[in-house]
């Protein structure tokens, strides 16, 4: 927690190379790395606040590096390729 008692992500103060590494392939296991960078997510009290910020800041897969918010790179590339599918089909329904 911070000196207000707002809590504090756990990656504060640790590398920021340790989330942004080579990224695994979709359907590979979590590389070394990634396992490193999501077990800190895991303990992380702010996680969900900032995977939302991630999934929002991103507008297209290009937009996705490392693990953000407790997933991978490629997990978060899913959901953006999802939402960005569903905006076309909501698009084409008009």
């Amino acid at each position: 927690m911070d000196a207000i008692g707002r809590p504090q992500a756990a990656c504060t103060g640790l590398d920021p190379r340790a989330f942004f590494t080579t990224a695994s392939a979709p359907s590979d296991r979590p590389t070394h790395a990634e396992r490193y960078a999501l077990v800190v997510c895991a303990t992380c009290p702010i996680r969900t606040s900032c995977l939302i910020f991630d999934l929002e800041a991103a507008s297209d897969v290009s937009d996705v590096n490392g693990v953000f918010g407790g997933l991978r790179e490629a997990e978060r590339r899913e959901i953006i390729r999802q939402r960005i599918q569903r905006r076309r089909a909501a698009k084409d329904a008009e």
